[in-house]
């Protein structure tokens, strides 16, 4: 059920710096299984009960992009992230909020401010519940554990026929375990494991440091103005 929908003011893209942007915004109650696939497979994303996709008119830089589960093959490099994450426990569950993922949330964004120029993000509990725990539609948390300690977060929304990559966030001492690859490649597993076909990883955008990696798990497919296309 859809509450409200709107456009977003101007705003410098936070992709593309030189750039303007603006979001087209759906405020949802409830989105079933086979309407989150549909909404995916149209190139919206998804916060909690915020579903959105660009409305920058003629900017196309930020590009849907999904893997192909059943197809995915991990590359040399993608072996070796998971060999070195061998030791770390992967357990999935339902969204939840407490000071250890608050203060993990919190560490990483100020590792990313420092060394990729994101804005200072400080947000609370209840902030975070709103954005990762009212879910309007079915949200895995993936966690992941080295003995007692919370080393990584993130959360996948579970359509008819997709998981959907919806935010992820990890220890930033331990950047030499690429924890965020080892968080991709764990999805793409759940995936398979339960019979879907794609692993929906948001917007691909090039020459944005912070989205371009996404084009490193092939096959995959692109959402272009006429279609999906496959890139092998």
């Amino acid at each position: 059920m859809e509450l409200a929908s709107f456009n977003t003011e101007w705003e410098i893209c936070p992709y593309l710096h030189d750039r303007a942007s603006r979001q087209r915004v759906r405020l949802v109650d409830r989105v079933s299984d086979e309407d989150y696939s549909r909404l995916l497979a149209e190139g919206w994303r998804r916060f909690g009960r915020i579903v959105f996709r660009p409305a920058c008119g003629s900017c196309q830089e930020c590009v849907p992009i999904r893997v192909l589960v059943d197809r995915f093959r991990p590359t040399k490099s993608q072996r070796r992230v998971l060999r070195r994450n061998a030791d770390v426990r992967v357990e999935l569950g339902d969204p939840k909020v407490d000071g250890a993922r608050l203060d993990l949330y919190h560490r990483f964004h100020a590792e990313r401010s420092r060394s990729r120029g994101w804005p200072i993000r400080e947000i609370d509990l209840e902030e975070y519940a709103f954005t990762f725990v009212d879910n309007a539609a079915r949200t895995i948390e993936f966690s992941y554990w080295i003995g007692e300690r919370l080393i990584g977060v993130a959360y996948v929304g579970e359509a008819k026929d997709a998981l959907n990559s919806i935010y992820a966030f990890t220890e930033p001492e331990l950047s030499q375990r690429s924890l965020g690859t080892f968080d991709v490649l764990s999805e793409i597993d759940i995936a398979r494991e339960r019979g879907l076909r794609y692993l929906y990883l948001g917007f691909w955008v090039k020459c944005c440091a912070s989205m371009e990696y996404k084009a490193a798990y092939r096959p995959h497919q692109l959402l272009r103005s006429d279609g999906w296309h496959f890139v092998p």
